[in-house]
């Protein structure tokens, strides 16, 4: 298992992002670098019994978490597969790159990595 760097100064927010079964699939399997170019991985944490995780959206070449967010899995029973999951929290760092980053731009962020590196759909 690779070890994540915790974010500096995390800031945190609630979040009731709704997602599909497909896309938290994808999220479990993480994403790691195809060769030394790639800045980006994703670290996804092995679900509790009931299925909840959390994703860490990392630069390569340090392990240091930029993005992560936590997801609580549906009841397979009771859960239709187009909103399997919700993304209950998002977490970022004050600053990044110099920069003061917002929750809107942090909850940006991390649909376009879901996207981009995993994969997701995440639909609007």
């Amino acid at each position: 298992m690779i070890e994540v760097l915790p974010i500096d100064k995390p800031q945190t927010a609630e979040w009731g992002r709704k997602i599909t079964h497909s896309d938290y699939q994808k999220m479990l399997k993480g994403s790691m670098p195809e060769d030394m170019d790639d800045k980006w991985m994703v670290i996804t944490d092995k679900p509790d019994a009931q299925g909840n995780t959390v994703v860490h959206l990392c630069r390569s070449w340090t392990n240091k978490e930029v993005y992560s967010y936590t997801v609580e899995a549906g009841d397979p029973n009771s859960t239709e597969a187009k909103d399997w999951a919700t993304i209950v929290k998002v977490s970022w760092p004050e600053i990044w790159a110099g920069e003061e980053v917002t929750e809107e731009e942090a909850k940006e962020s991390a649909i376009a990595f879901s996207r981009g590196r995993l994969g997701c759909d995440m639909k609007d």
